[in-house]
């Protein structure tokens, strides 16, 4: 039999046909994402909801096609961002995890929404959350929506995980996985279920939600025409890429995507000055999110794309640029150069980055670019020592993520920074591997339904 793994990533949207008989991908594609509304400021960073759901049913026939027993499909998805569904809206709306509409102050106050629940919500109120107030959280820009654009709280509106979005076109069920719900910040990660409370207290306690899972069970099927394949529940992107390398408690994995961030693993719920994610097979990922990604290197290979198009009228993608890069040399020298690579929030503050000590004779290329990666190395070095406390680490350091394992310069940096500590370059889309390993469990458990789980749900209202 076939299987169809998704992941709904910010910039490309992944799919695969995994035979699971062989234990092996017989196929692959891949689909831009759909692009953000341009109509709404900096802070805003939205989607269309369906254009979504369309891609999956697209990918869908498309897999089909190429196997004609193909019986389930898997999504794995970026996190933190949520769908709603409101009858003021034009219609069902993503609000990404990029998005940080929460951070606009009040005019009357000159407090930000984002301030507001931070005062309203300490780092003990949330200890079961495993997540704390910031400004890529659903929960913080869903306040901050219905405040700012004045919607109803009387009418019926829905809050969905993207995933859990697209299984409810696809199936008529509401269901999201716990790693995907968790991240939402109103999600009670000890017990699997929605922080009715917390969302009392911002007076959205009348949102219905999907129902909560932590298991890998058929949430209902999808048909079309000759095609009827089972959905399973959306799990979170970042769990399914270490999931998809060797690594196993006490082990640290750096994820660098577009965002990036340290992960910890642990068999043990211990809080800490990180966050707790919920994990598979009954462990949990100590992270360290906001840190430097993808989107902070841009920002550099952006200014040079400019510099082309302005003065030299020519028009290059980003991969041609780094194409170019790694063909100069002498990357070793920042000669004094300093990068403070924060062009976007990062954990402990937020943007503020900036190029330090130029002189006459060290503002290069090699040099800003070598200084960017050399600042990445620090900030993972320094946020490692906060994950794995005082006790001597003798696990293995696992790179993971597209930014991390495609661009050998920060490979290098990351590991001057380190060391000589064992470190694992994991295989690039490592999220796949990690879907055909969830899509065995997907099977064990249609195979054995009466096996007992730990699954506790709350469907909401």
């Amino acid at each position: 039999m076939k299987y169809i793994t998704v992941d709904l990533g910010s910039t490309f949207i992944k799919a695969g046909l995994f035979d699971a008989e062989e234990n092996r991908q017989i196929a692959r594609k891949k689909y831009p994402t759909p692009e953000k509304r341009s109509d709404r400021g900096r802070l805003y960073y939205e989607n269309h909801a369906r254009e979504f759901v369309e891609i999956v049913q697209r990918i869908i026939r498309e897999f089909c096609g190429i196997a004609s027993d193909t019986a389930g499909i898997l999504l794995s998805t970026q996190q933190h961002g949520c769908v709603i569904s409101h009858p003021q809206l034009a219609e069902d709306m993503y609000i990404s995890w990029q998005d940080t509409r929460c951070l606009k102050t009040r005019a009357d106050t000159g407090i930000s929404y984002l301030e507001e629940l931070r005062a309203r919500f300490s780092r003990a109120d949330m200890l079961a959350n495993g997540v704390y107030i910031k400004p890529a959280m659903a929960f913080c820009n869903l306040y901050a929506l219905f405040e700012e654009e004045k919607l109803s709280r009387k009418q019926s509106t829905r809050i969905d995980t993207l995933g859990s979005y697209i299984i409810r076109k696809l199936t008529g069920n509401g269901v999201c996985h716990i790693t995907n719900a968790a991240p939402l910040g109103f999600a009670d990660i000890l017990t699997n279920t929605w922080r009715r409370d917390m969302l009392e207290e911002i007076g959205l306690d009348f949102i219905r939600l999907p129902r909560i899972t932590k298991e890998l069970e058929c949430c209902g099927t999808y048909e079309e025409g000759n095609i009827c394949v089972q959905v399973f529940p959306d799990v979170g992107d970042v769990q399914t890429s270490v999931y998809g390398t060797s690594a196993r408690s006490g082990d640290l994995v750096m994820n660098i995507g577009t965002s990036g961030q340290l992960i910890y693993l642990s068999d043990e719920f211990v809080p800490g000055n990180y966050e707790i994610r919920p994990f598979y097979d009954g462990n949990f990922c100590n992270v360290i999110s906001c840190m430097p990604g993808g989107r902070n290197f841009d920002v550099q290979i952006d200014y040079i794309r400019d510099v082309g198009e302005k003065i030299f009228h020519v028009s290059l993608k980003r991969e041609e640029v780094w194409q170019q890069i790694y063909l100069q040399e002498g990357w070793g020298e920042t000669r004094g150069l300093e990068v403070d690579c924060g062009f976007y929030e990062l954990p402990d503050r937020l943007a503020d980055g900036s190029i330090r000590h130029i002189t006459h004779e060290n503002f290069t290329l090699q040099t800003v670019i070598g200084a960017t990666a050399a600042d990445f190395g620090r900030a993972y070095h320094k946020y490692a020592q906060v994950l794995r406390g005082p006790k001597a680490f003798s696990g293995r350091i696992y790179f993971t993520g597209g930014a991390l394992l495609k661009n050998p310069l920060l490979q290098e940096a990351i590991c001057r920074q380190f060391g000589a500590e064992r470190i694992v370059c994991a295989q690039e889309d490592e999220v796949f591997a990690g879907m055909q390993k969830l899509i065995l469990h997907c099977i064990d458990k249609k195979e054995n339904p009466g096996r007992k789980g730990n699954e506790t749900a709350d469907s909401g209202r």
